[in-house]
């Protein structure tokens, strides 16, 4: 299938995010401390919990943008009804909830309501890409016995 401009342009962003967060990860402290607010202490006067809570969600949000980038290159050199789709939206629906526990427990030690919205958003969206799973599922068994009986 031909790609067009829009996923053309899909394809440089995602590598491109992918690209700045894997050079990111060194100066997460720096970058860190820089777009702080006034009353947050720096990285490293952070409990051990935090940043490594910390550290977790940023490399959970890399795998994720890693996998979508997998999942986008594979509907255009193959079928988008494949059971490497529907196992890539598994793993990211994995990676949301992980991402949503992980921000859990930050929350309980440093609690805020943008951590509860965070929280609610990774949820909801893990459940999102469990379903669509799903329906990538039914679609290949579909598929399948189209397949068959022709």
């Amino acid at each position: 299938m031909k790609k067009s401009k829009i996923s053309k342009t899909i394809e440089i962003l995602f590598k491109i995010i992918l690209l700045l967060g894997i050079v990111c990860t060194i100066f997460l402290p720096q970058l860190y401390n820089t777009f702080k607010g006034n009353n947050i202490p720096l990285f490293g006067e952070q409990t051990i919990l935090y940043r490594i809570a910390f550290y977790t969600c940023y490399l959970i949000c890399l795998g994720i943008v890693f996998i979508l980038n997998s999942i986008f290159n594979n509907i255009y050199k193959d079928s988008p009804f494949t059971k490497k789709i529907v196992d890539y939206l598994k793993i990211i629906a994995i990676l949301f909830m992980i991402l949503s526990v992980t921000v859990a427990i930050k929350t309980i030690f440093i609690p805020s309501i943008l951590s509860i919205a965070v929280i609610v958003v990774t949820f909801v969206t893990s459940l999102c890409f469990y379903a669509l799973s799903q329906i990538f599922k039914m679609a290949i068994e579909y598929k399948n016995e189209v397949d068959f009986t022709i």
